[in-house]
């Protein structure tokens, strides 16, 4: 075996072992994380996560007609949120791919959340375009 072929062999194998540590245990480890703190969910789906689940939950949503009589709109709004707090209880743990997301209710819990500096929670922000897809108008705050 020639050095090329084993520096490429040895390569393989790096990249298989980040792929593997990256997309199966640390997720595993944080789900199980999670589970013994009492915060369950869907479960980590390698790759891809939840999402899928949450395209299809999207998709049931639009074939659903609208109700006029009340204002209850998070079912259409975000129908993962509404199925699975209903399911789980909040907090519960959903995956973006092979990041996760907690999913929140509590008040206080999200002030803590939206208040805390230090980077302990990452937020996730806003498309800049959406900028150029939203009205201008004095009451829109992304339009400030």
């Amino acid at each position: 075996m020639n050095h090329f072929t084993l520096a490429f062999i040895s390569f393989l194998c790096i990249c298989f072992l980040k792929f593997v540590y990256s997309i199966i245990w640390v997720p595993w480890r944080i789900q199980n994380h999670f589970k013994r703190q009492g915060v369950s969910g869907p479960g980590y789906r390698p790759i891809f996560g939840n999402s899928a689940e949450i395209q299809r939950l999207f998709k049931e949503a639009k074939l659903k007609p609208a109700p006029v009589d009340h204002h209850d709109t998070l079912h259409r709004v975000a129908p993962f949120y509404h199925r699975w707090s209903g399911m789980y209880g909040t907090p519960f743990l959903y995956w973006f791919g092979s990041k996760p997301r907690l999913g929140i209710s509590d008040p206080d819990m999200i002030k803590e959340v939206a208040m805390n500096t230090n980077g302990s929670f990452e937020k996730v922000w806003y498309n800049p375009l959406s900028k150029i897809c939203t009205p201008k108008t004095d009451n829109n705050p992304l339009c400030r």
